[in-house]
């Protein structure tokens, strides 16, 4: 890991790089919402792809996947859990036959929303403590995610040197 500029002098020894610095967000949204959302129907991370397909009414695990930034392997094993409890189902996708949308049950509309309570509880205590213009932050963590797809879109000869 590296400074932008190496040749900076470091005030933090801690200071690494930005993408170290999204990675320790990662890990620190994910307690925070583990912790607030526990005893809850969904975990954080199922209560984002069940979001996502709420938001969305109906996708293509595609969609939904390229939406969450997951794999589509990934996200399939999620729509298999969701399957399995009754909370999702897949149906024929008018547009193209040789694919599905996917839609919340109605068991999973209720999941969605008995874990959107303890979300937005904890929502609203983050926006508090971020003591600034949320519009400002999520543009900037967008920017951030758009980078990283750029990134993930460039041949795997181009990132590191590394031969595919």
């Amino acid at each position: 890991m590296r400074s932008p500029d190496p040749q900076a002098p470091r005030t933090d020894p801690l200071d690494t790089s930005l993408l170290f610095e999204v990675f320790a967000l990662n890990q620190a949204v994910g307690r925070f919402l583990a912790e607030a959302m526990a005893g809850g129907p969904l975990t954080p991370a199922e209560y984002a792809v069940y979001s996502a397909l709420f938001e969305l009414e109906s996708a293509t695990p595609t969609v939904l996947a390229a939406r969450l930034g997951m794999r589509l392997t990934t996200f399939v094993d999620q729509l298999r859990l969701m399957e399995s409890r009754g909370h999702a189902r897949r149906m024929p996708n008018p547009r193209d036959g040789r694919s599905q949308l996917v839609t919340l049950t109605a068991s999973g509309l209720e999941a969605h929303r008995t874990a959107n309570r303890l979300f937005e509880a904890a929502y609203a205590s983050f926006v508090g403590e971020l003591g600034a213009d949320e519009t400002h932050s999520r543009r900037a963590l967008v920017g951030v995610r758009e980078a990283v797809e750029r990134a993930l879109a460039l041949s795997p000869r181009r990132i590191g040197g590394r031969a595919g």
